[in-house]
C-alpha cells in the first residue's frame, strides 16, 4: 500500500524529524537506506582531493599557466 501526499509546506528540521519518527519502523529504515545511498552534490572534498588540487595548482603556478580569479569573484563564492 502506497500513500502519496503533496504539500509545499516549509518545515523545520525538528518538525521533519518528528514526522519521520511517526513512520513505521520498516519505512524509517527504508528512508535511511535511501538517504545513505543518495549521491549529494554538496559533499565536502576529501583530504586527498584537496591535496591533489593544491598539487595541480602549484604545478600550474610554476609553469605560469595557473588561471586566477578576480578577488571580487572569490569573495562572491564565499
Amino acid at each position: 500500500m502506497e500513500n502519496t501526499i503533496n504539500f509545499n509546506i516549509p518545515l523545520s528540521f525538528q518538525q521533519l524529524l518528528d514526522l519521520v519518527r511517526q513512520l513505521p519502523r520498516p519505512e524509517r529504515e527504508k528512508l535511511v537506506t535511501v538517504i545513505r545511498d543518495e549521491d549529494f552534490d554538496d559533499e565536502e572534498p576529501t583530504k586527498a582531493q584537496i591535496l591533489e588540487n593544491l598539487k595541480q595548482d602549484y604545478i600550474a603556478l610554476k609553469a605560469g599557466t595557473l588561471k586566477t580569479w578576480p578577488l571580487k569573484d572569490v569573495l562572491n563564492e564565499l
